[in-house]
């Protein structure tokens, strides 16, 4: 009987802690793991060119756009993590890479360039 006593006040716990923890885990900066499906749709694109930015791409990067950079520290985050990213891409096209958002109709608030300077945004 008091072995179920513990199981459920250690549940209890739990769940108040998670409870508690939720709003701080939702301001926790941006990681590259949320940035990375953008990177991922936009890979091949960004190496080979093409006459359109395929459509998961320009789908990523509004959702990069609307739902993930929320603010300033999240714009640098993003930007790091796509020019490093970028950076690991073998043979890619600049031109390709850089033409991104603006084909897909999206305004990001830093360009997609090899040599961005993100600290500067």
């Amino acid at each position: 009987m008091a072995r179920t006593n513990v199981v459920k006040f250690n549940w209890l716990a739990l769940m108040i802690c998670i409870a508690l923890g939720a709003p701080i885990l939702s301001m926790a900066a941006l990681t590259c793991c949320q940035v990375k499906p953008t990177l991922e749709a936009c890979k091949c694109f960004a190496r080979n060119g093409g006459d359109s930015v395929p459509q998961d791409c320009c789908y990523e990067a509004m959702n990069l756009k609307n739902n993930i950079i929320s603010s300033g520290k999240d714009t640098i985050a993003a930007c790091h993590c796509i020019q490093e990213a970028a950076s690991k891409i073998p043979d890619i096209n600049a031109t390709a890479f850089s033409i991104i958002p603006q084909s897909c109709g999206i305004r990001l608030p830093f360009n997609f360039r090899l040599g961005m300077n993100c600290d500067s945004l």
